[in-house]
């Protein structure tokens, strides 16, 4: 069964010849549109020299990007999982500020999230998996997180700003996810694993949405 999802994954790749840019549907991140709905895993990386305060990544899959279906392998809606999505993403972000307020841990990061074009099967067992796609579009971003470190749940904030985009066909057509400068942020609800009595990593689970922001006016 992997090896006939993995030669599925392949094919949608290559049933399409690469096209100009003309020829692609470009999918705006519109204002106030949700624009994609995330599911994804966090894994805090301790501090090093480089990383004084520590990093992150956070990395997992799209179930819905606006103007683009289906966005998973299979019409089952109870195997439409990471092992069939066809959009994952991967963020690497470091550590800039963390700060103590009552019971809330508050933490800034900056750093990039990389959209890909799946080529095979990701797996939350390996983080990799995730980033082993076409890259369809990289943003710069800046995160703001609050973990109630009580209940053990986190809440976070993206903003996103696009750096770089990539045509990439489905079938027989062909796309473009937003335009370079466009931003959009996205709103997660997470929890973290220890609350279960689990042992990182991961260090937790979420999920979340992105919408397109306005244009910052010239």
């Amino acid at each position: 069964m992997y090896a006939k999802r993995s030669l599925f994954f392949v094919a949608l790749l290559l049933v399409m010849p690469i096209l100009a840019q003309d020829d692609l549907a470009r999918i705006d991140m519109d204002d106030g549109q949700v624009v994609l709905e995330l599911i994804g895993q966090v894994i805090n990386l301790p501090a090093t020299s480089a990383t004084p305060l520590g990093s992150s990544r956070q990395f997992g899959y799209a179930a819905f990007v606006n103007g683009i279906a289906p966005v998973f392998t299979t019409s089952d809606p109870a195997s439409q999982n990471e092992t069939t999505a066809m959009f994952t993403f991967f963020t690497e972000v470091t550590t800039i500020r963390m700060t103590t307020h009552g019971p809330f841990a508050i933490v800034s990061r900056e750093g990039t999230t990389t959209l890909y074009l799946n080529t095979m099967p990701a797996s939350f067992g390996n983080p990799d998996s995730f980033r082993s796609g076409s890259a369809i579009q990289t943003s710069t971003m800046r995160q703001h997180v609050i973990v109630d470190t009580l209940e053990r749940t986190f809440t976070v904030v993206n903003l996103n700003t696009i750096g770089s985009i990539t045509g990439f066909s489905i079938g027989n057509n062909g796309f473009l996810l937003g335009r370079l400068g466009q931003s959009f942020r996205t709103s997660l609800q997470g929890v973290l694993f220890v609350r279960s009595g689990g042992t990182p990593p991961p260090t937790g689970h979420f999920s979340g949405y992105a919408v397109g922001v306005p244009k910052k006016k010239s």
